[in-house]
This record gives C-alpha cells, structure tokens and sequence, in this order.
C-alpha cells in the first residue's frame, strides 16, 4: 500500500527531531558529566575545608578516635567515597583503606605552629556517584526532548493531512474521472482555494485547455499522415524500381515489391533476409561500394553506383547491371537511414556496349575494325619507349574473289569469319587481329622477335590454304600473300609502317604469292 504524505513527513520529522535529540542528549551528557565532576571537586574542597581544624589537631595530637570521627563524617557525604588521615601515628593504619584513583590531598600543620607539617588529609571523589548524578539529569532531557518530539509528531501528521494530504488526494481522484476519449476533454471543479492547490488546479485546466489543441492538431496529422503513407505505399509498389530502406548500420528494414522481385530472382531465395548481408546476395564484388556507403557522412546528398548482379542461373549468361543511389537522411526519431534505389540498367548498358563494339569492330568477323586498330597502334608508338617490339603483317586474301563471284556473297562471308577464326586461334591475347576491309586483314604482333615473326606468318599462310567448307560437299581454297613491316627498323609511325608492310605484301603478289615477305628485304 502506498505510504501518503502526511505519514511521509511526520516520519521524516520525527527521524530529524530523533536524530536531533540523541546528538543533543550526547552532547548535554558531556556537559553534565563535567559539570557534576566540578560540582563534586567544589563539594570536596569545601568538605576539607569545614573538617580541616579538627583534622590537624588529631594528626597533631596523633588520636585516632578523633581522626576515625573526622573520616566517618567525610564518609556521610556521597561525593566521598573513600577518605584518610596521615600522620607519623595514624599512618599505618589508614593508608591500605583507600585506592581510588580521583585524590584531594590537603597538608595539615600544626595548630600552634603554621608552618610545621604534621599530616596529611586525603579524599577520595565517588566518580560512580558523579555519572549515575550526571546519567540521571540526562535521561530527564531525554525524556522530556523525546516529548516533545512526540508533539510534533502527531501536529504534523495532522496538520499535513488536513492542508496537503486530503486536498491531494482529492485533487487525484477528480484528476482521475476526467475523459479523454472525446475530442474535448473534461475541466477539473472551479476552485475557490488561492493556496498553492488551488493555483494547481488552475494550471492543470489550463494545461487540458493546450492538450485539447494539441490532440486536435495531432489528429489532423495523423489523418495527413495516413494520406501521405498510402500515397507512399502505392509508389513504392509501383515503383519499376527497387526500393530500400536500412539503418546506418546497412541492416535491411523495408523494401517494395520490386526488391521482393530482385532479391528472388538473383539470390535464389525465396523470403527476403533482414539483415546487412542482402546487397551482397544478390550482387558482385560490392564490399567496396558498401564501404563507402558506410563511410559517407553527409545527409540528404545523393551517391550513385554501377552495379554488377548476379547471374540468376547458368542459363542466363548476360550479366545485369544497376544502378545503385544512396542518400542517408535523419528520421523523426534522430535515428540515421539509408534509403537506396536499385534501378535496372541492363537494356541501357547492353545497348552502349553494342554501340561502342559496332564502332571498334567488324560486324561480320567480330575482329577489330581499322579505325580501332590505328588507335591502337598510334598508342603503342607513342609509349614506345616503354613498349618492346612489334611487327604488322598485312594479309591479302587470294583468290577470294572467286570464290565471291562463283559461290556468291554468303559464301564469300563464311570464308571471311573462318578466316578470322583461323587467324585469332593462331595469335596470343596481347595480339591484336583486324579485318582492315574487304579481303584485307591487318595482324599486329607485340613484344616478337624477328624468328617468331617469321614461324607466326608461315603458319598464318598454312591455316589459310586449309579449305573451307562453304556449303553441302563444296568447298573453297583460298591462298595469301603477307607483307611484314617491324618497329621501329620499318618506321616510326603508323603511316609509313603501313605503307612498307603493303609494299612488301605487292612484291609477295609479283613473286608467286601464298608467302611472306620483310619490308628490308625489298631494299
């Protein structure tokens, strides 16, 4: 059961003036403790003082009657415990009789001669008398300071019931009836108190008046808000995109239908995983794109990312690609999320792929075409001092105009691809192999001597006398004729070395053709 304020504070009050009270009964007992002990010395000085006379005249006149009368009249007064009379007569008998630690000693002297010594009067102070004097005084302090704290007591208990306590508790109770289910809410009772509860009342009334606003406006947010969440949900679903929403830590918290869509498509799983390992089930390498995402810092601004996806299944083998955009905001509750959008760009890229493939390569061979290959070759010239050697060998094709004229174009090409084929499974990766047009192809091998130069060509005019096959039981033969021109021996640009290597292909034609030839060998 809750403890109420009144019993509270009479508790409280009554522990500080208990408090209070042993501090002040410890205090007062030192006080009187010493007095009494004052009071006892005083007593005893002036016992010594009244029984001096008679004392000295015994100790002068050495009569132990008189001195034992002079002892048992001491011994009357409380304060004196034990007491003894010294002579040179009277001192054996007397001294074994006291032991008390506490002594007043006073000489005695002759009555008739006041400076001869004749004795000695010792008292004795009772100290177990001064602390049962000085404990007594105490304890009626005691009780009278505990009295009083009684007094208080009960008058607080009283007194804060009647003025805080049952106000209180009936202020709580009205606070308790009030209703907040309607759109105005109830008032407390007009009050006619101008105490401090009566200036609560006031301002809890008040306050329900601000409350009343305050709800109205919360409910016409709310109503703006569940119009803004279901026209946010129907784009989301709506959305061709992927959307997403993670902590600050990239752990997942909401996505769309479209992620949904994504996420089963390319991770193979069937329920969406909320955790900080999605991006990577359903993407490549993106350790480092997360990373980053992670790291930046700044709200509200927007970071775009190309993507590779997985591939769904091993049928599929065109790869995916999106667009990753992040951008990091503060939400209503201080908390930092990360909101991304995955939009397909597949079609897109494959289209700029194909673009820029068509621009660098021939359609029918899928080789390079002469446009790139120049490229390449002015770019190996210009970082000559850092590239080895390099040969170019152009390839006439001979007799392929027959072939054109007696089996047709469609023939003509299936030579041309075989060709091509033929010619890009002869050469290395680093190679390059160009059809530079029509029968003419172009090859550029790098880092070569002039040996190696020599066995590539001789096997380049073998693979090409090899027939082909161009339709049911038909076949073409063909032959060629290579010139050869060498960096830097040749020239040292594209122009000249072009030109050797087709003057020395002109003389292979004049000589027989199906060879090859040097560029140096026609000087």
């Amino acid at each position: 059961m809750t403890m109420k304020i009144n019993v509270k504070l009479t508790v409280l009050v009554a522990l500080v003036a208990i408090l209070a009270g042993l501090l002040i009964s410890l205090l007062s007992y030192s006080r009187v403790l010493s007095s009494s002990h004052d009071e006892a010395d005083k007593t005893i000085r002036s016992l010594a003082a009244t029984v001096y006379n008679t004392a000295a005249a015994a100790a002068y006149l050495n009569d132990e009657p008189l001195a034992n009368d002079v002892i048992s009249g001491l011994l009357k007064n409380e304060m004196v415990e034990c007491a003894d009379i010294i002579s040179q007569q009277i001192k054996e008998n007397s001294e074994s009789q006291c032991r008390p630690k506490q002594m007043y000693s006073e000489i005695l002297y002759s009555p008739f001669n006041a400076s001869t010594k004749i004795g000695t009067l010792r008292l004795y102070k009772n100290e177990q008398f001064v602390h049962e004097k000085a404990l007594e005084q105490v304890w009626a302090e005691i009780t009278g300071i505990f009295l009083i704290v009684f007094i208080i007591a009960v008058c607080t208990l009283i007194i804060t019931y009647v003025l805080v306590s049952h106000p209180i508790s009936l202020l709580a109770h009205e606070l308790e009836t009030i209703d907040f289910t309607h759109e105005e809410t109830g008032r407390l009772q007009a009050q006619t108190r101008k105490d401090e509860l009566g200036l609560i009342k006031t301002i809890i009334n008040r306050m329900l008046a601000k409350l009343d606003e305050r709800l109205q406006h919360e409910r016409n947010l709310t109503l703006q808000t569940e119009k803004l969440s279901s026209n946010f949900k129907m784009i989301c679903e709506l959305s061709t995109n992927a959307l997403v929403v993670t902590d600050e830590n990239m752990i997942l918290q909401s996505v769309n239908p479209k992620f949904v869509e994504l996420w089963q498509k390319n991770s193979g799983l069937s329920e969406v995983i909320y955790d900080d390992k999605w991006l990577e089930r359903i993407c490549f390498e993106v350790e480092s794109i997360k990373q980053e995402i992670l790291a930046h810092q700044t709200l509200n601004d927007s970071q775009t990312y190309e993507i590779e996806v997985k591939k769904p299944s091993e049928q599929d083998k065109e790869a995916q690609w999106y667009n990753l955009t992040f951008s990091k905001a503060e939400n209503m509750f201080g908390e930092i999320n990360i909101f991304l959008i995955i939009s397909d760009i597949t079609e897109q890229r494959q289209k700029l792929l194909m673009t820029e493939f068509e621009a660098d390569h021939d359609m029918l061979t899928h080789l390079k075409n002469r446009r790139s290959t120049r490229r390449i070759i002015e770019r190996i010239i210009d970082n000559s001092e850092l590239s080895p050697e390099f040969a170019i060998l152009l390839i006439d094709l001979d007799g392929f105009k027959g072939v054109n004229d007696t089996y047709g174009h469609d023939a003509g090409d299936r030579v041309l691809v075989e060709i091509a084929q033929r010619y890009r499974a002869l050469t290395r990766k680093s190679d390059i192999v160009c059809r530079w047009g029509g029968d003419e192809f172009l090859i550029i091998l790098t880092n070569v001597n002039r040996q190696e130069v020599e066995m590539i060509a001789e096997k380049l005019v073998n693979v090409t006398s090899v027939p082909i096959a161009i339709g049911d039981e038909l076949s073409a033969q063909i032959g060629s004729s290579i010139g050869i021109a060498t960096y830097p021996e040749a020239g040292k640009d594209f122009d000249r070395l072009f030109d050797h290597a087709d003057h020395a292909m002109y003389q292979v034609k004049k000589q027989g053709k199906n060879d090859f030839a040097f560029y140096e060998w026609q000087n």
